[in-house]
């Protein structure tokens, strides 16, 4: 028995994804309802007497970390290239005075073309590719795919924790759903320590919800 993390991201309809990535290692797990109560006390009475009234609605939010390494295979299981993602990927479109951009993402090569990151550190209009089989292509790629653009941009995410029971040989026997939500990562963390300079620590925090944006 085994639980493995799905992250996937879509545009507009939570159909087919644009990018889908599959997180093991899993270290902490945190899934928490907020069901907002306002307490009226009463004078002359113990606790038990406190009036509770419900008024406003329900929220959830799925916090979870595990480590990031070097893997064998890739763990992108769907890598989109960023013109088709968006609309637009020419020059201003993913910061003020950003180059227009270029490049391959390449599932089966498990190469991934950086939105934010050169070849060189100055005069450069090359974007950087990396290996993501490794723990800094991985991180890279997962920092800029999951990122939301904005409330025009029309990204949402899906977060899946499967219970997986495996055969001798490692192949999955079978798996269920233990979480299968929508809504959008709003936080994303990545930490490197001195002592395990090879991996990346990450944590994610998503809300959970219906995504509206402003073509909504």
């Amino acid at each position: 028995m085994g639980f493995k993390i799905q992250l996937k991201a879509y545009n507009d309809t939570v159909s087919t994804p644009h990018v889908a990535y599959e997180a093991g290692n899993l270290q902490n797990f945190d899934y928490s309802v907020s069901i907002p109560v306002v307490t009226f006390g009463l004078p002359e009475f113990y606790q038990e007497g406190a009036i509770l009234t419900k008024a406003e609605g329900n929220t959830g939010k799925v916090v979870f970390s595990w480590v990031i390494k070097d893997e064998i295979t890739n763990p992108f299981t769907v890598m989109n290239e960023w013109d088709i993602i968006l609309s637009d990927v020419g020059v201003d479109e993913f910061y003020p005075d950003s180059v227009a951009w270029s490049g391959t993402n390449s599932l089966s090569n498990a190469i991934y073309t950086s939105r934010r990151l050169f070849t060189t550190a100055t005069d450069s209009t090359t974007y950087a590719t990396y290996d993501v089989k490794t723990a800094d292509g991985q991180m890279i790629a997962l920092s800029e795919y999951f990122e939301k653009k904005g409330f025009t941009s029309t990204e949402r995410h899906r977060f899946i924790l499967l219970d997986e029971t495996l055969n001798e040989d490692g192949s999955v026997a079978s798996s269920k759903f233990i979480f299968n939500l929508e809504g959008l990562i709003t936080r994303l963390s990545f930490q490197k320590s001195g002592t395990e300079p090879v991996t990346w620590n990450a944590t994610i925090e998503f809300q959970i919800g219906d995504v509206v944006d402003s073509g909504e």
